[in-house]
């Protein structure tokens, strides 16, 4: 422009703001599988298909697996969509397109379900910044999110979507009945989140940008099992939020508020329900030197 280039603190143009809003390296969290390689023991046993064939490890035959719904998941699409369902691991091969990448799990064999027996998974909301030594990276878990249930109730043999696939955000969780996960689940989900970045930050999969702080709010989905496990399903990066002032159930605008406050702190901004989960340290920006632990 004629005046130069112009910096302010926050714009959702990277070139033009002190502060980036988008995550570099988020892909490593974003794609399934990817994601596999730093979620180890917090997620589902995941098997590959890759060109219409098994990648790697194929699951077990159809006499040796528990009886459970088996989940096929197009790796690079969220929100429920691209997944097909079916009783057997020799079925998911006959519901890809070769053209694509997917990741295949069994359900959850023990889920925590509502008192009336309907299929609940969480929507959990993350902070993550990365500042600007390029090395520090922050994490915030939201004490709110919403509860996913389904209308219907669960059964090990039911594959249609309205029972097994929970998308839609049903209630908060800090006003949900008759699921009883809740709010002890909360303090399980954060640190699964927590150590699931943790690695990603001291692998150099999350990338520090020099002189420049970022971050990004996004969701997690999770499945809480009987025992109090909870069990990292996907990430999101492209949740909903939305700002409706007719409904404060789904209102997450002071989420949002809350969250600007801590990367760009102002009076009388507040973190609000926004908890500290950890800082971590990665790699530096400029010789790729070893991780530290946090």
């Amino acid at each position: 422009c004629r005046g130069g280039r112009r910096v302010v603190d926050f714009a959702d143009e990277p070139q033009f703001s002190r502060i980036a809003m988008y995550l570099s390296g988020r892909v490593y969290l974003e794609d399934k599988t990817k994601l596999i390689d730093i979620a180890c023991g917090h997620m589902p046993e995941t098997f590959i298909i890759e060109k219409g064939a098994w990648l790697g490890k194929a699951p077990p035959p159809d006499d040796a697996v528990p009886k459970a719904p088996w989940f096929v998941k197009q790796a690079d699409r969220n929100w429920g969509t691209s997944i097909h369902c079916c009783l057997h691991p020799s079925e998911c091969l006959g519901l890809v397109d070769p053209a694509n990448r997917y990741v295949v799990q069994q359900h959850v064999l023990d889920p925590c379900l509502t008192d009336d027996g309907r299929k609940c998974h969480v929507k959990f909301y993350l902070l993550l910044v990365g500042l600007e030594d390029g090395r520090r990276w922050n994490l915030y878990t939201y004490k709110d999110g919403y509860a996913c249930i389904s209308p219907h109730k669960w059964g090990s043999d039911d594959t249609s979507s309205d029972t097994q696939v929970t998308i839609i955000r049903s209630e908060r969780l800090s006003t949900v009945k008759g699921w009883g996960a809740w709010p002890a689940g909360y303090t399980t989900c954060k640190e699964v989140a927590a150590q699931v970045v943790k690695q990603a930050v001291e692998q150099g999969k999350l990338e520090g940008r020099d002189a420049k702080k970022q971050f990004e709010i996004f969701s997690a989905d999770f499945v809480l099992d009987t025992s109090g496990k909870a069990w990292l399903l996907e990430f999101n990066f492209d949740p909903v939020l939305r700002d409706d002032d007719r409904h404060a159930s789904t209102d997450d605008s002071a989420m949002v508020r809350a969250a600007l406050s801590i990367v760009l702190p102002w009076e009388p901004g507040s973190p609000g329900l926004w908890d500290f989960a950890g800082e971590f340290v990665g790699r530096s920006v400029d010789n790729g030197a070893g991780c530290e632990g946090a």
